[in-house]
C-alpha cells in the first residue's frame, strides 16, 4: 500500500513564485530528494520525452530530469467504462514494471554511461507523469553534426566508438540492452568523453506512453525505410548507422545499408561488421573493440569544434600555460599569427622537452583533432650548421615502420622581433637563472647558430626529442647557456675526458661538417659579445628569426628509460617483445642505409598500445658506402674501415655510455651500422638488469660492461638469463666485424619465438588476408597450400560416401530415371547444357543456406553449387542469351559440419526456359505440363506422398492483394516476410 500511494498518490509538487516546479522524488538510501525543476531544454520526438534542467536543492548539483506523460483522452461520456479503467489500469502496472527495471539500472556506473539517479510516477486527473532524475551532462549531443550537415573526421570517429562500444560492452555483459541508440543519445562532455544516454528504460517509456490508451489495436505499417533491429545485435547495428551518418554528415535513410568505397579501407570493414543483415554475422561490441580501425593509437579527443562554439578559437596557450611563464609571448604579434601556419593549423597543450636543438611542444591539429609532437628549432638559414638539420628532416622523410616515429611534415617561418640590447651585467643574470617551463624559447638565449647554445656532450638532457652532437677537431662555436645533466643518460666525470676536447668552455660542440677556415664566430654572434661587453644600452633593433618546424608521431606513454626504470626486467615475455621490435626498427634503419648513431633508452618511446618507436634521427647519418659494405668485407679484414669522402662517418659522436668502441678510440675512425648493434647491447642489458638506483653505481656497471673482457655484475644472474647473456656477449663484441647485424640476431636462435596475444594475431592476419598483393599473403598461401595430408585424413575424408556395399542394380534405376525424364524435356525442345562446376564466393547468394566453400592455390574463395539455378543464371548473364530452353542432371552440394569431410552430394534436376518475353505466361504454363507428363510417367509416384513447390512473385502478390493488403505497402511485407524465413 504504502508503494502504491507513493507512486499514485495526487502530486503535491508545488508551484513557486520563480519559475521552476518542485519534484519530491523517493529514495531508499538518502530519502527524499527535492528537486527545482527548470526551463525546457528540448523534447524528443523520437523517444516521447522532454528534457529540462534541474538543480537538486541539498547537494546544489544540477540534474536532468527526463519526462513522460501517459495522457488518456475521454472520447465519449462523462465517466470512464470498465474497458477503459481495466486498459488504465494495465498501463500503471506496466509502468510499475518499468519501476522494478530502473531500479536494476541505478546500480550501474560506467565512466561512458549516464548515471540514472531516481524515478518519480504522479497520477493526475487525464495523465500520469514519469520523471526520471539523470546525471548532468554539459556538453552536447552527436546529433549537433547531423544537424548542422558536418562530417565526422575519422580520427575523432575512432575516439567515440571505442567510448561507446565500451558503455555498450559494459550494458551487454550486465545483460542491458540499449534499444534506442542514436545520434541523440550519445552526449559529448566537456573534456571530450563519451556519455551515452537513454539506454533501456527511454525505449520501454516511450512505447508505454506514446500509445493511446483508448486507440483499437489495429495493424499499422512503419514509416521507417530501415527495419529495427532488436537485441543486443540491434545496438550494434543501429551504431553503425549511427556511425555512417556521422561520417556522411546527414541522416542514413538507404535499405539494405550500402557503406560508401571513399571512406577508409578498415573503417568500411568495421562498418560491414555492424549493418551485415544476418545476425550471427554482425560482431559483438566485445569483437569490434579488437578490430583494426579501434586497435591503433588513439587519442582522445577535446570536444572544442569550431563549428559548434564560438568561443573555441581561444588561443589555448593562455588556457594551458600562464602568461606569466610564456618568456617571449610577444614574441609572435596578431599579425605574425595570422599568417604562421603553425597557429593557424595547431592548437599548443604543452612543452614536452628541450633538448639541444630546440623544443618539442605537444600539439593538437585543428582539422583532424589528432595530438603531435612538433619539434621546433631556431635556425638560421645561411649558416653550414643548418645542413645537419635538414639532413634530419631528409632523413625522417624517408622512412616509413611501424617501429619508427613518423614523420609527417616540415615547413619553415621567418618572423620579425625588436631586439633590445643588454647590458653585461643584464645579460650574464638573465644567461644564470634559469627558464620557467614555457612553450617558447627566450629571444636572449639563442644564437644565430641552433648548436652553438646547445650543452656540452655528455652533459645532454633529454625528454622526448634531444639530439646529441657530432664532434670531430676541425671547428669550435662556444655557447653561452649552460643547463643541468641527466644522470640517466650522461656519465659525468667518469667519460667526459675521452670523449670531450679540451676547451675553456663547459659548453663548447664541435662540429664535423665545417671547414678549417671556418673559425671565426659568425658576424652576428660577434657582434652579441662585444654588447655584452660594453657597457652602454642601445636602441632596440628589427631581428628576423627563422624556426623549422618538424610534424612527428605523438608517442603519448613513455619513453624505454621509464620502462627499465620501473622494472622491465621481471616481465621477460615483454621484454624479448620490446628488444625483437627494436631490432625490427634498427633492420630497416639500416637496410635504408642509414646510421642512427644515437640509439639510447631515451631515444626509444613507447606508443598508447606499447610498441617500440625509435625516435631522434639528429645524428643519423646516411652510409655512403652501404652498398658495397658486404663486398668490402669479403676483401679487408678490418671490415669498418670503409671509405667515408664525405667525412659523415668520423669523429666521436653519441652519448659515452652507449657509444661503441670504434667511435670511441680514434676522431677519424669510420664505421658500419654495426655501431648501432653496440649501443642496443648495453640497452639489453639494462632491460634485463634490475634497476640501477644511483648514477654512480651506473656508470660503474656500464663502464665495465664495455671492457673488451664484457664484465656482467655480480647479481646478474647467468643462470635465469642466459639467452640474455648470450645476446649481449654477441653484442658488445669489440670486433665489428664478429658482431651480428640487426637482421642476423633477428634470424638467430638466440632470440624466442615472438609471442603473440589472441588479439594481436587476429590483427596481423586480418591486415595480411586485406592486402593479397603483399609478400605476406603470398607467403602465407605458400604456406597453406604446403600443408601434408596424414593417412588418417586420406582415409577418413571421403569414407561415409564410399561405405557400404556398391550396388549395380541402384545405379542401373537411376540412369533410367534420367533418361526418361531427358527424353521429356527433349520433346520440349530442350538442349542439355553443363555450366562452370565453379563460382567466386558471394554471401548475398545464399543468405540463409550454406555453400561448400573452398580456397584455390591465390586465396580466392570459391565455392561448389549449392542449386543449379546461380550457376546458370550467370551463365545466362555472361553470354547475353535471351531465348533458351535447356535441361541438366548434375550434383550439387552441401557442407558437412564435421571438419575435414568430403561435401554432401546430392542429384538435381533442372529445366529452364529463357524467352525475351516478360509478360507472357506461356513458359510457366509449359514448365508446369512437363512437371506433370514426369509424374505420369512414374506411376509408382500416386503411392508415394511427394510435394510440389510453387514460387513466383506475381502468384506472393496475388495471394497478398487477396489477403487486403494494400499495394503501396507490398514492399514492407517482402521484407517481413524475408526475415522471417
Amino acid at each position: 500500500r504504502c508503494r502504491r500511494e507513493r507512486h499514485f498518490s495526487v502530486s503535491n509538487n508545488e508551484e513557486s513564485p520563480g519559475n521552476y516546479e518542485v519534484l519530491n522524488f523517493s529514495t531508499s538510501g538518502s530519502g527524499q530528494l527535492i528537486v527545482h525543476k527548470g526551463k525546457c531544454l528540448g523534447k524528443d520526438e523520437q523517444l516521447g520525452k522532454s528534457v529540462y534542467n534541474a538543480l537538486e536543492i541539498r547537494s546544489g548539483d544540477f540534474v536532468l530530469v527526463y519526462e513522460w506523460v501517459l495522457h488518456w483522452q475521454k472520447k465519449m461520456g462523462r465517466f470512464l467504462t470498465s474497458q477503459e479503467i481495466e486498459k488504465i489500469e494495465k498501463c500503471k502496472k506496466q509502468l510499475q514494471g518499468a519501476e522494478t527495471e530502473f531500479s536494476s539500472l541505478m546500480k550501474l556506473s560506467h565512466p561512458n554511461i549516464v548515471h540514472y539517479k531516481c524515478m518519480n510516477l504522479k497520477e493526475r486527473d487525464d495523465s500520469i507523469v514519469v520523471d526520471i532524475l539523470v546525471e548532468h551532462i554539459s556538453g552536447y549531443s552527436l546529433s549537433t553534426y547531423l544537424h548542422k550537415e558536418t562530417p565526422v573526421p575519422v580520427e575523432q570517429l575512432r575516439h567515440y566508438v571505442t567510448q561507446i562500444l565500451s558503455a555498450l560492452d559494459y550494458l551487454h555483459n550486465n545483460s542491458v540492452v540499449h534499444k534506442v541508440l542514436c545520434a541523440s543519445s550519445v552526449l559529448v562532455d566537456a573534456e571530450g568523453n563519451i556519455k551515452v544516454t537513454d539506454y533501456s528504460i527511454s525505449k520501454r517509456l516511450a512505447d508505454i506512453c506514446k500509445a493511446d490508451v483508448f486507440e483499437q489495436t489495429k495493424v499499422r505499417f512503419s514509416e521507417d525505410g530501415l527495419p529495427s533491429k532488436p537485441g543486443k545485435k540491434g545496438d550494434v547495428w543501429s551504431l553503425g548507422l549511427l556511425l555512417l551518418s556521422l561520417s556522411q554528415g546527414q541522416l542514413t535513410k538507404e535499405y539494405p545499408v550500402a557503406v560508401p568505397t571513399s571512406l577508409p579501407a578498415d573503417f568500411q570493414d568495421f562498418l560491414e561488421k555492424c549493418v551485415c543483415l544476418e545476425d550471427k554475422e554482425r560482431w559483438t561490441p566485445q569483437q569490434l573493440l579488437q578490430h583494426s580501425f579501434i586497435n591503433i593509437p588513439r587519442m582522445k579527443i577535446p570536444v572544442a569544434e569550431e563549428n559548434l562554439d564560438d568561443s573555441a578559437g581561444i588561443d589555448c596557450i593562455e588556457t594551458v600555460v600562464p602568461s606569466s611563464q610564456i618568456s617571449s609571448a610577444s614574441f609572435f604579434t596578431e599579425t605574425q599569427r595570422q599568417f604562421s601556419r603553425y597557429y593557424n593549423e595547431f592548437e599548443e597543450l604543452k612543452l614536452l622537452g628541450k633538448g639541444a636543438f630546440g623544443a618539442v611542444i605537444k600539439v593538437r591539429n585543428k582539422l583532424d583533432g589528432c595530438y603531435y609532437a612538433v619539434k621546433r628549432i631556431r635556425i638560421n638559414p645561411a649558416s653550414k650548421q643548418f645542413r645537419r638539420i635538414k639532413g634530419e628532416v631528409t632523413l625522417l622523410s624517408r622512412l616509413n615502420h611501424e617501429n619508427i616515429v613518423r614523420y609527417y611534415n616540415a615547413w619553415i617561418e621567418k618572423h620579425e622581433s625588436p631586439v633590445p640590447a643588454l647590458s653585461s651585467s643584464e645579460t650574464t643574470e638573465e644567461k644564470r637563472v634559469p627558464t620557467k617551463a614555457g612553450l617558447f624559447i627566450h629571444a636572449a638565449e639563442e644564437t644565430n647558430d641552433v648548436e652553438a647554445n646547445a650543452p656540452p656532450l655528455v652533459l645532454t638532457s633529454s625528454v622526448e626529442w634531444s639530439t646529441s652532437c657530432e664532434r670531430s677537431s676541425s671547428n669550435k662555436f662556444s655557447g653561452a647557456d649552460q643547463e643541468s645533466s641527466d644522470d640517466d643518460d650522461d656519465g659525468d666525470g667518469v667519460f667526459s675526458h675521452s670523449f670531450l676536447p679540451t676547451t675553456d668552455s663547459d659548453s663548447e660542440i664541435v662540429f664535423d661538417n665545417e671547414d678549417e677556415n671556418s673559425k671565426d664566430h659568425p658576424p652576428d654572434e660577434e657582434g652579441n659579445e662585444k654588447n655584452s661587453h660594453g657597457g652602454e644600452d642601445r636602441a632596440p633593433v628589427i631581428q628576423t628569426v627563422h624556426y623549422l618546424y618538424i610534424q612527428m608521431e605523438y608517442c603519448e606513454k613513455s619513453t624505454l628509460r621509464d620502462t627499465i626504470d620501473q622494472g622491465l626486467y621481471e616481465d621477460t615475455s615483454r621484454l624479448w617483445r620490446l628488444f625483437r621490435e627494436i631490432l625490427d626498427g634498427l633492420a630497416y634503419i639500416h637496410e635504408k642505409g642509414m646510421i642512427h648513431r644515437d640509439l639510447k633508452p631515451v631515444n626509444i618511446f613507447l606508443d598508447s598500445d606499447d610498441h617500440v618507436k625509435i625516435g631522434d634521427f639528429g645524428l643519423a647519418t646516411d652510409h655512403p658506402a652501404n652498398a658495397v659494405v658486404s663486398k668490402q668485407e669479403e676483401n679487408h679484414s678490418d671490415s669498418f674501415a670503409i671509405s667515408d669522402p664525405s667525412g659523415n662517418l668520423t669523429g666521436m659522436v653519441g652519448t659515452a655510455l652507449y657509444v661503441s668502441p670504434e667511435v670511441q678510440g680514434s676522431t677519424k675512425s669510420t664505421y658500419n651500422q654495426k655501431v648501432d648493434l653496440f649501443s642496443l647491447g648495453i640497452i639489453f642489458f639494462e632491460m634485463s638488469y634490475h634497476p640501477m638506483s644511483t648514477a654512480s653505481e651506473r656508470i660503474f656497471v656500464l663502464g665495465q660492461l664495455r671492457l673488451p673482457s664484457i664484465v656482467f655484475p655480480k647479481d646478474f644472474d647467468e643462470v635465469k638469463n642466459a639467452k640474455q647473456r648470450s645476446v649481449i656477449t654477441w653484442l658488445l663484441n669489440h670486433d665489428p666485424a664478429a658482431r651480428p647485424t640487426a637482421v642476423e640476431l633477428l634470424k638467430s636462435e638466440h632470440l624466442p619465438p615472438p609471442q603473440m596475444e589472441e588479439s594481436e594475431l587476429h590483427e596481423v592476419l586480418h591486415h595480411t588476408l586485406a592486402n593479397v598483393d603483399g609478400k605476406a599473403y603470398r607467403t602465407m598461401m605458400s604456406q597453406i597450400f604446403s600443408q601434408r595430408v596424414s593417412p588418417a585424413i586420406d582415409y577418413t575424408y571421403d569414407s561415409d560416401l564410399l561405405k557400404g556395399s556398391f550396388s549395380i542394380w541402384a545405379a542401373k534405376i537411376q540412369q533410367h530415371v534420367c533418361e526418361i525424364v531427358s527424353r521429356i524435356f527433349k520433346r520440349h525442345g530442350a538442349i542439355k547444357l553443363h555450366t562452370p562446376l565453379l563460382m567466386p564466393r558471394n554471401k548475398k547468394l545464399y543468405e540463409h543456406n550454406e555453400a561448400s566453400y573452398f580456397m584455390d592455390h591465390s586465396g580466392m574463395l570459391v565455392m561448389l553449387p549449392y542449386d543449379l539455378r546461380i550457376p546458370f543464371a550467370r551463365f545466362v548473364a555472361r553470354n547475353n542469351i535471351s531465348n533458351l530452353k535447356r535441361y541438366c542432371i548434375e550434383r550439387v552440394f552441401r557442407p558437412r559440419k564435421l571438419d575435414r569431410c568430403h561435401p554432401k552430394e546430392l542429384l538435381e534436376c533442372a529445366f529452364d526456359i529463357i524467352t525475351s518475353t516478360g509478360n507472357s505466361f506461356l513458359p510457366i504454363a509449359e514448365t508446369i505440363y512437363a512437371i506433370s507428363e514426369i509424374i505420369q510417367e512414374f506411376s509408382v509416384l500416386q503411392e508415394r506422398n511427394y510435394s510440389i513447390y510453387l514460387n513466383h512473385t506475381a502468384l506472393l502478390k496475388a495471394i497478398l492483394l487477396h489477403c487486403g493488403i494494400p499495394e503501396d505497402k507490398l514492399n514492407q511485407v517482402y521484407i517481413i516476410l524475408y526475415d522471417a524465413v
